[in-house]
């Protein structure tokens, strides 16, 4: 599926109203580019642009040991996202659940109290309650972000 700028950008401008820093993140990455192999060029079927770009304002070409620096494509545009996205609910879950995993196995509570009583007004965070959310929202990102036809129980450890 080919991606136009306009669908990158609309899919881009929902993720920074709703995620900012990770919108930011995705930015300076396409911003970037990715890196290239000499090898990579040639397999994907660039390296004879890049060379032709290389002889007109007179540089030496690419050597199999050299690098190059390519824009991303809206297709890969799109996957950053999608990678993105699963990481950062693989790792809201994995860390709810490291911490909780440690409280029990350390006899503490399973919830967490923050503030002090005499200044504000106690918040608290159950760990059970955060980590079965957290596991819910991972399966929904991967239930809607999954490459392929897999089940949830086929993704989700």
């Amino acid at each position: 599926m080919a991606v136009n700028e306009d669908q990158y950008s609309d899919i881009l401008d929902k993720l920074r109203a709703r995620m900012p820093n990770l919108a930011d993140q995705v930015e300076q990455e396409v911003r970037y580019g990715r890196t290239v192999s000499e090898q990579g060029l040639r397999s994907e079927g660039r390296y004879e642009e890049r060379a032709s770009r290389l002889a007109e304002t007179e540089l030496p070409p690419l050597g199999k040991s050299d690098v190059s620096v390519i824009p991303y494509t809206g297709t890969e545009r799109l996957e950053l996202i999608r990678e993105a996205l699963l990481t950062l609910a693989e790792t809201m879950y994995a860390t709810r659940k490291a911490t909780l995993d440690m409280a029990v196995e350390r006899g503490m509570e399973a919830e967490v109290e923050f503030g002090d009583p005499e200044f504000e007004d106690i918040s608290h965070i159950d760990l059970r309650e955060e980590s079965a959310r957290a596991h819910q929202a991972l399966v929904t990102v991967r239930e809607l972000l999954a490459p392929g036809p897999e089940s949830p129980s086929q993704v989700v450890r």
